[in-house]
C-alpha cells in the first residue's frame, strides 16, 4: 500500500482525528460472559461522549445494516496515550444477546504539540470519533453501548431498534433471517477471486472512499460496509482475470490504498485503510485544491496510459465536488483504451446531480449508472457487460 504524506491543518484538528482502530467483531461466549458484568454496573457516565445512531437500511448484500457513532471530548485524556474500548450488546427479542468489541488508540501529544497550544490542554475542544456497524434481520432488538478507557471511566447508552422491510423491499430475498445478528465483516471474499471460466476481463476499480451521505464529513462503519459490499457485488458478477484497485478520498484529494493484484489478502488491507480514512487528517494542499479536478484527471490518465485494463470502473457515493474537466485535460484515447464506467450511488431518489467523477467519465466517452438499490446495481452491471461485449 502506498501512502501520501499529509500536512496537518492544525494541531488540535490532527489530535481529534488520528487514532488506531481495529474492526468490530463478535466476542466468544466465554469473553462475552466475562464482559457482561460491566453492563450490569450502576456506575454513572464519567466520560464526556455523545451518541449518534444509524437507522437500519438494506445493504448491497441484502442484509439490514445498523450502527452507531460516539464522539468523546479529547481534552479529558490530558494529552496522554489512551486506549478506548467499545462494547455493544445486541439482544434480539426472545433470544440471547450477542456482544461486539472494538478498540481505538488515542495518541499521546508530543512536547512540540503541547508547546504549540501553550500547554493548555483545555484548548483541545475537538472530539475523537468512534463508530461501529452490524447486520440484523427483521425484528425488535435492545441495544446497550459501553465505552471504557484505561482509567476505568465509562460512557453508557441504551436504546431499542425495530427492523422492518420497507414496502419497496418486501419482495427482496433477504440474506439474513429474522432476529439474527451478524458481523458486517465478509468471510467469503476468496470466492470472488476464484478462477473463472470464459473470456474474463482485466479490471481497474477506482473506489471513492466517501460517506454515503454527502453532508456527513467522516467515513463511518456503515459507509465502509456499503463500499465493501458494493465492491464485492461488482467483482462477484463481473468475470475477471485481474483486478487493479485504487481507493481514494476525493474530499481529501489523496490516494489511500493501491493494489496492482487485488485479492482476498489485499481486501483485508483495504478494509484497514478505510478504517484509517475515518480517523485521518485533511492536508493543506487538499483544501487549496478542493474544487480542482486535477486529482481525478491524473487517475484517469494513468489508466489511459497504462493499457492494463479492459474496463475502468469508478465506484462510490455521489461527491460534493462538481467541477468540469477542461477540454484537452484527458489523454487522447487509443484504439485499445479501456471503457470507463461510474456506478454512482445516490442516497435519495430524484437527486441526480452530476459530480466531478460523472463529468469526467462522460468526457472519456464512458457510461454513468445512477444507483439507489441492490437491484439497480445488478441491472447496471448487466448493462456494463453488454457494452463491453459489443466493443
Amino acid at each position: 500500500m502506498r501512502r501520501i504524506p499529509v500536512i496537518v491543518v492544525s494541531i488540535s484538528l490532527w489530535l481529534s482525528l488520528v487514532a488506531a482502530a481495529r474492526a468490530q467483531l463478535p466476542l466468544s461466549s466465554e469473553d462475552a460472559k466475562a464482559v457482561a458484568p460491566l453492563f450490569d454496573s450502576s456506575t454513572q457516565n464519567t466520560l464526556k461522549c455523545w451518541l449518534e445512531r444509524w437507522n437500519p437500511s438494506l445493504d448491497f448484500a441484502f442484509r439490514f445494516v445498523a450502527g452507531y457513532a460516539t464522539e468523546c471530548r479529547l481534552s479529558q485524556f490530558r494529552g496522554k496515550s489512551t486506549l478506548l474500548v467499545t462494547y455493544i450488546r445486541i439482544t434480539p427479542e426472545g433470544r440471547p444477546p450477542l456482544l461486539f468489541e472494538s478498540a481505538y488508540r488515542v495518541p499521546e501529544i508530543s512536547p512540540e504539540m503541547k508547546q504549540a497550544i501553550g500547554g493548555d490542554l483545555r484548548k483541545l475542544n475537538n472530539d475523537v470519533g468512534l463508530s461501529g456497524a452490524f447486520a440484523v434481520g427483521e425484528g425488535e432488538y435492545f441495544l446497550e453501548l459501553l465505552v471504557k478507557d484505561d482509567q476505568n471511566r465509562a460512557y453508557r447508552r441504551h436504546w431499542k431498534l425495530r427492523v422492518a422491510a420497507r414496502h419497496s423491499e418486501r419482495g427482496v430475498a433477504l440474506a439474513i433471517k429474522p432476529l439474527a445478528v451478524e458481523s458486517v465483516e465478509r468471510a467469503r471474499w476468496q470466492t470472488v477471486f476464484a478462477p473463472q471460466r470464459g473470456e474474463n476481463l482485466r479490471l481497474t476499480i477506482l473506489l471513492d472512499a466517501a460517506p454515503m451521505n454527502p453532508y456527513q464529513s467522516s467515513l463511518r462503519a456503515w459507509d465502509r460496509a456499503f463500499l465493501l459490499e458494493t465492491l464485492y457485488s461488482v467483482l462477484r458478477q463481473t468475470p475477471h482475470k485481474s483486478v487493479h484497485l485504487v481507493a481514494f478520498n476525493l474530499e481529501q484529494q489523496r490516494e489511500v490504498f493501491r493494489s496492482d493484484e487485488f485479492d482476498a489478502a489485499a481486501f483485508r488491507d483495504l478494509h484497514r485503510a478505510l478504517e484509517e480514512v475515518e480517523l485521518s487528517s485533511i492536508s493543506v494542499n487538499a483544501l487549496r485544491k478542493h474544487d480542482s479536478p486535477k486529482f481525478l484527471v491524473a487517475l484517469a490518465n494513468e489508466e489511459l496510459a497504462a493499457g492494463r485494463s479492459d474496463a475502468v470502473i469508478f465506484l462510490g457515493p455521489s461527491a460534493r465536488m462538481a467541477t468540469e474537466v477542461t477540454e484537452g485535460a484527458l489523454t487522447e484515447k487509443k484504439a485499445d483504451a479501456p471503457q470507463f464506467f461510474y456506478f454512482e450511488y445516490f442516497p435519495w431518489p430524484g437527486a441526480h446531480f452530476p459530480d466531478s467523477i460523472d463529468l469526467l467519465v462522460k468526457s472519456a466517452g464512458g457510461k454513468v449508472f445512477p444507483i439507489h438499490s441492490p437491484a439497480q446495481l445488478d441491472d447496471a452491471i448487466d448493462k456494463m457487460l453488454v457494452r463491453l461485449k459489443q466493443e
